[in-house]
């Protein structure tokens, strides 16, 4: 009775002692800090990246708009209307001789600056955004290669009709009508350009940099023609009346200002030879399709070169 009664005390004991365990302090849980902790945002609301556009697609786009928006004028100026807005308003006037420099030295136009087709890209920010450009060259050729190209970049640019040679000589004007001063460029003024206007400017200035107009005299052509006539795309731009009159053998006729709803008709694996009446269409259309990937070349004075060159003609 007595271990009995040991043993019933010892347990009592174990039991208050197990009770008094459970009630003693609990830990507290740690503390996490979170503060740094990356949240995870949902797939659907992760900010876009910003979309680059297609360098392509831009200037093709730019292109085309420049063909459906040709104005009457084919963006060129007569000699003597040139002449008289020089000189009754010549502050609203930007002009530049794009003649070799002694040329340009041996006689330009009242206030005109020289850039020949060379430097016309590094040259760019010093032509003025507010003002009427008028460029000249010997023919109107480089000029009509260099209007387009500027159009690209928002500039208000028309060619002297006919360059000296073809649209100021006939108007045998006195020789003190022009200067020989040679008249200094403006300070360059560097472009605030948004993506898509850097995608035309670097396009422009590439076209420039590489010094060519790529202009092929008539009788070169026709023997580049005849070599090899499958090799060769040959566009008429003039208007249909006059492309049935008498056009070169294997040439496709497709209007100036239908150029651009038609320019995904073009090559881009042959050489593209490019007429019109006297090649300053011709010119404009040769730089927008070469900024845009193709082999293109003008013909040295159009039809007028091709029709001087005695060279023959088929009619349809």
């Amino acid at each position: 009775m007595k271990m009995k009664r040991i043993l019933s005390m010892l347990l009592a004991l174990l039991l208050m002692a197990s009770v008094l365990v459970g009630c003693g302090k609990q830990e507290e849980p740690a503390v996490v800090d979170d503060s740094q902790a990356q949240v995870e945002v949902p797939a659907d609301d992760q900010p876009a990246e910003e979309e680059k556009l297609d360098p392509e697609i831009v200037l093709l786009e730019h292109t085309v708009a420049y063909f459906d928006n040709i104005p009457s004028s084919n963006n060129m100026i007569k000699p003597a209307d040139a002449l008289e807005l020089i000189e009754n308003n010549p502050d609203a006037v930007f002009v530049v001789d794009m003649r070799a420099k002694e040329d340009y030295e041996n006689g330009h136009l009242p206030g005109a600056v020289n850039i020949p087709l060379g430097e016309m890209g590094k040259n760019l920010d010093r032509l003025p955004t507010n003002k009427q450009i008028i460029l000249y060259c010997y023919s109107g050729q480089t000029t009509g290669l260099t209007v387009s190209a500027l159009s690209l970049l928002g500039f208000n640019a028309i060619s002297f009709q006919g360059g000296m040679n073809f649209g100021w000589a006939p108007l045998e004007l006195p020789e003190d009508t022009l200067e020989t001063e040679v008249n200094p460029l403006p300070e360059p003024k560097a472009p605030n350009l948004t993506e898509e206007e850097q995608i035309l400017w670097d396009a422009v200035v590439a076209f420039f940099d590489e010094g060519k107009s790529n202009i092929e005299g008539a009788q070169k052509a026709y023997e580049v023609i005849e070599s090899n006539p499958g090799a060769i795309y040959i566009l008429d731009i003039r208007g249909k009346e006059d492309f049935d009159k008498g056009h070169i053998e294997g040439s496709e006729n497709i209007p100036f200002k239908e150029i651009g709803k038609n320019i995904d008709k073009l090559p881009k694996n042959r050489p593209i030879y490019i007429t019109c009446y006297s090649a300053q269409t011709a010119a404009q259309t040769q730089s927008l399709l070469r900024i845009n990937g193709y082999n293109a070349f003008s013909i040295g004075r159009g039809m007028a070169g091709w029709n001087g060159a005695e060279l023959p003609l088929v009619t349809n």
